[in-house]
């Protein structure tokens, strides 16, 4: 179990604690006994496997550890990475904790999750753990990436301030319309903003990914204006986002940006204004449905 610096962040190497706590959790879940599992859950995420067993899994503690380590140097190097870490909440803390090679493999999840330790407990018999704020889990394997690492550690930093509140928002291509959520908006573009300061390929939207450059992606959110008032939505609600555009210097950085990606929108749709930020735009709502793509 290694703590990161003097951040609230700690890796830890615990899937053999976790594989035999499944069984119980389980059980537990089964008897309705949600309390209990949400308790021994706690206690799985913050129990290494050295302590089991005379430390007889050092070296796979070891390798973990390390890669992790590595990948919040790295996250560390950049000014937004140091940004993030250093704007997690101190009294709250952000356990790392490893993805299985067997869950590679046999499950086919490829992707790092975030969520609330003391997560809200759901009495539908319902497996979500996504509501709730204060400590964070993520689920994460090395392969992964620095960058969604940092992803990742944007939830959690939004979580630790019990911020995190997902709102549904519809982008839209040529090829068709898809649905994703404004906490996943936000640290998508996070992440864009780390990957521009190390001259690394942005994704055009949490959706569909994507190997773009800058003036790509600005012409994306110019289409969907969805996105444009979810800019304006954190530089009102969140320091984060403001922090962001008042002191980033990063190629791509659409907080910085914003004013000049909302007065192009404008140019093009003359009957509004400005922008409202996102959900708060019914009384704006048939105009914006008037407006027109550019280009």
């Amino acid at each position: 179990m290694r703590r990161f610096e003097a951040f609230p962040v700690v890796v830890n190497y615990n899937i053999h604690i976790r594989k035999r706590a499944w069984p119980e959790e389980v059980k537990l879940h089964e008897a309705k006994e949600y309390v209990q599992e949400r308790e021994l859950s706690i206690k799985t995420t913050t129990t290494s496997d050295s302590t089991i067993e005379n430390n007889l899994w050092k070296d796979e503690i070891d390798k973990f550890e390390t890669r992790v380590v590595t990948c919040l140097e790295r996250i560390k190097r950049h000014t937004i990475g140091r940004m993030v870490l250093g704007s997690i909440n101190k009294q709250t803390t952000v356990w790392i904790v490893p993805r299985s090679d067997a869950e590679l493999k046999e499950r086919g999840n490829h992707s790092a999750t975030t969520g609330p330790l003391r997560y809200e407990i759901q009495t539908d018999g319902s497996y979500a753990r996504g509501a709730g704020s204060g400590d964070t889990q993520i689920l994460f394997h090395p392969s992964f990436g620095d960058d969604v690492l940092f992803h990742e550690l944007v939830h959690a930093y939004r979580y630790s301030y019990k911020k995190f509140s997902p709102m549904p928002y519809y982008v839209r291509t040529d090829r068709s319309t898809n649905t994703s959520n404004s906490e996943e908006f936000f640290a998508h573009h996070m992440q864009n903003m780390y990957l521009s300061q190390g001259n690394r390929k942005l994704g055009l939207d949490y959706t569909w990914g994507g190997n773009d450059d800058k003036n790509e992606v600005y012409d994306f959110m110019l289409q969907n204006v969805d996105t444009l008032m979810l800019l304006k939505y954190f530089l009102l609600n969140d320091p984060m986002a403001r922090l962001a555009a008042s002191r980033l210097d990063a190629p791509f950085n659409p907080f910085r940006d914003y004013k000049m990606l909302e007065a192009k929108f404008l140019e093009n749709n003359k009957s509004l204004r400005e922008l409202p930020a996102f959900g708060t735009m019914l009384s704006s709502r048939p105009a914006l449905q008037s407006a027109r793509r550019v280009g």
